[in-house]
């Protein structure tokens, strides 16, 4: 792509995400409209939990991104640790390199291609913009190139809501689901005398023998229907 190109990208881009509100989930909607793709999600990283999802653009992308954050692997999980796109040529056959990923998705009405593009902010990469594509194939160069734009541009909106409380908003705001995650940790910290790390996975352990979603599993914790302070779970 060249620089007029790139220009295009970001006003069209700068323009769907005004039109949508200007906040996280419009950025998920503007991705879509603005890249060969049919839906978008972001994840963000969390000290002790790992990544979370932030805002996708429908359903079968939320479903996606809640497998990531439940196994603790996943594209999306490897772009944050490498600053790389990571991308599977088809959910349905390509993902052996997660098995937790892959056993996890086997079960959820997915399909088609997915690219994850680490969000980055010099060498900190702190989150992932997740874009798919209804039919499975490999990702081009152009492709690869767009998505780390508007993924840095995407960067420049969450760097400066940290940067400026005028722009804040919903850029910061965490996701209910996130903050129910947080705070069901904090009983399980409470319930085994255990440090953050070791109750995010134990939450984590339980979601996955369950076959529920990390959020699902707070939500019962906080329901108070299961507890983890005897040694069952």
């Amino acid at each position: 792509m060249g620089v007029a190109e790139f220009d295009s990208l970001t006003e069209s881009f700068l323009s769907a995400l005004r039109r949508g509100g200007g906040d996280i989930s419009a950025a998920c909607r503007a991705a879509v409209q603005v890249l060969p793709v049919q839906r978008a999600a972001i994840m963000i990283g969390e000290r002790d939990v790992g990544v979370q999802p932030w805002c996708s653009s429908d359903e079968i992308a939320a479903r996606v991104e809640a497998v990531q954050a439940t196994v603790g692997e996943g594209p999306a999980v490897d772009a944050v640790a490498t600053g790389v796109p990571v991308s599977v040529i088809d959910l349905t056959e390509n993902c052996g390199r997660w098995p937790g990923f892959a056993a996890a998705l086997a079960r959820e009405p997915v399909s088609g291609a997915m690219t994850a593009m680490p969000l980055r902010l010099g060498a900190v990469r702190f989150g992932a913009l997740d874009l798919y594509r209804v039919q499975p194939g490999r990702v081009d160069g152009t492709m690869i190139s767009a998505g780390l734009h508007v993924a840095d541009i995407i960067t420049a909106h969450v760097s400066a809501g940290s940067d400026c409380a005028e722009h804040a908003g919903e850029w910061l705001r965490h996701p209910l689901t996130s903050a129910s995650i947080h705070q069901a940790a904090g009983m399980v910290i409470a319930q085994r005398g255990v440090g953050a790390a070791d109750a995010y996975a134990t939450l984590r352990t339980y979601a996955v023998r369950q076959g529920i979603s990390l959020a699902e599993a707070a939500e019962r914790v906080l329901r108070r229907s299961v507890r983890f302070d005897n040694g069952s779970h």
